[in-house]
């Protein structure tokens, strides 16, 4: 090798060096950057000898990326469904709650075979109307607490929507940036960062799949594979909050609807299966439960005329299956029984539609009553607590079924927490900045620094040499 060859080598070694320690001071630097991955400075061989830095490599792994993009969906689709059933499930109660709806049931039970003992009692009277309103109150706390529940969720799907069109806006944006950008810069490698970060929140509110062309720009999908983000256009998203549905360019992309395009993790999927599905089976239970107090009511008083209500109410009227959705929201004691609504307690014995006070020794309607809540009776299948059951039989399995709902959702997001703190750990390593490997990257550096300098000195002293050789 000539002395020029030797001189033009060292000092690429030396300009190849200096790139790669600004690389590395730079990773040490970023170490605490959330969304940071960690450079490299990979080097390619020059004709005639010597090395050049080719750009700046992220140190990325795609499949770890989607990996832990789909656990963060996964565990964000179970925590919304669990803190959106929370109050819910404190409202409702547990079954041995005194409180809850099974737990007032059992006391209004009480109170009526109270009164069946000893019909002629006043004070037994009163407290069992006081258990029949207390039962009432908590079927509408109920139904109003589930009925929160879907109102805030229709209100969270619309923020999503509305947070994810807004990504998507971000990511094109950052994507053409991306395509414009020649080479393994750093400002490329640093857009890169960006987009995967966008992409890291993304996931939480909805799971994506993504794909890149040959200028690094990236198209998303739904897991159904329906385009979020196509040739630098985002596609909108559009919730209909009559229907409960999601459109993407005119598909429709409901998560859990047959046929549908959509992705079913995610945030924004957790609250949609809330609002297509769940909720409304909840709701139905409860409106079948209050049905069949009010019915059971009417048809075990036979001093009720037709048309007229019984002990509980729809807000006053008779039952209609007309009106059966909503019924719990609705549900009422006859004022003919309150005596703070100008009635009396002693209809409770005698009939609600009694006009005049009977012996004070006839318990048989209230032991008609005892007997209708012990039996058992129909219930609508689509509830899902079976087809035949007694009162206190189906309003345990609710309470089970909307407990187990929001228990279910809680302890898979915290189950699926921990494989996802797992695959972020291991994201981690490969693409997060180790200072104790930078540091080592830095005594390479300084050893090659040292190198290709020692090169430069010895190849000046001969030349030198020469020089004087030939004065």
């Amino acid at each position: 090798m000539s002395i020029t060859a030797a001189f033009s080598a060292s000092r690429s070694g030396l300009a190849a060096a200096e790139r790669w320690s600004e690389t590395t001071s730079s990773n040490i630097a970023n170490a605490s950057n959330p969304g940071y991955s960690r450079r490299g400075a990979p080097m390619t061989t020059l004709p005639g000898g010597g090395v050049a830095v080719t750009g700046y490599a992220r140190a990325v792994d795609d499949r770890l990326e989607q990996a832990h993009r789909l656990e963060i969906s996964r565990v964000a689709g179970r925590e919304v469904v669990a803190a959106a059933l929370e109050s819910h499930a404190s409202t409702l109660g547990d079954i041995d709650s005194s409180t809850g709806l099974h737990g007032r049931l059992g006391t209004l039970q009480s109170a009526l075979d109270a009164v069946a003992s000893d019909p002629a009692q006043p004070a037994l009277q009163e407290n069992a109307v006081r258990a029949a309103i207390a039962m009432a109150s908590t079927l509408r706390d109920a139904a109003d607490s589930l009925e929160r529940v879907e109102t805030n969720a229709r209100a969270g799907v619309r923020d999503d929507v509305s947070q994810i069109n807004a990504q998507l806006a971000e990511i094109v944006e950052v994507n053409r940036k991306i395509s414009a950008e020649y080479g393994l810069t750093e400002r490329r490698a640093s857009l890169q960062d960006s987009l995967s970060a966008k992409l890291d929140g993304l996931s939480e509110v909805l799971d994506v799949r993504t794909s890149y062309d040959a200028s690094g720009r990236i198209s998303i999908f739904t897991t159904g594979g329906a385009p979020l983000v196509e040739n630098n256009a985002a596609h909108e998203l559009v919730f209909d909050g009559q229907t409960d549905r999601l459109t993407l360019g005119g598909v429709d992309v409901t998560p859990g609807v047959a046929g549908a395009r959509g992705s079913e993790e995610g945030r924004l999927a957790g609250r949609l299966s809330l609002l297509t599905g769940d909720v409304p089976r909840m709701q139905l239970q409860l409106d079948e439960m209050t049905r069949s107090l009010v019915q059971g009511f009417e048809a075990a008083d036979d001093s009720l005329a037709a048309g007229q209500a019984g002990l509980f109410t729809d807000q006053g009227a008779a039952y209609s299956a007309a009106g059966l959705e909503g019924l719990a929201t609705r549900i009422a004691v006859n004022d003919a029984v309150r005596s703070d609504a100008g009635g009396g307690a002693w209809r409770l014995r005698d009939g609600v539609g009694a006009v005049a006070e009977g012996p004070a020794s006839d318990g048989r309607r209230v032991n008609g009553y005892v007997t209708m809540l012990g039996a058992r009776t129909d219930f609508d299948a689509a509830a899902g607590l079976g087809e035949e059951r007694s009162l206190a039989e189906f309003t345990a399995g609710l309470i089970a079924d909307h407990q187990q709902m929001r228990n279910t959702a809680r302890d898979d997001a915290e189950s699926l927490s921990a494989g996802r703190d797992a695959v972020e750990a291991a994201r981690a390593s490969v693409q997060g900045v180790n200072i104790d490997e930078e540091l080592q990257q830095l005594m390479l550096i300084e050893q090659s620094y040292a190198a290709n300098a020692t090169v430069m000195k010895t190849l000046g002293e001969m030349m030198d040499t020469l020089l004087a050789a030939v004065r």
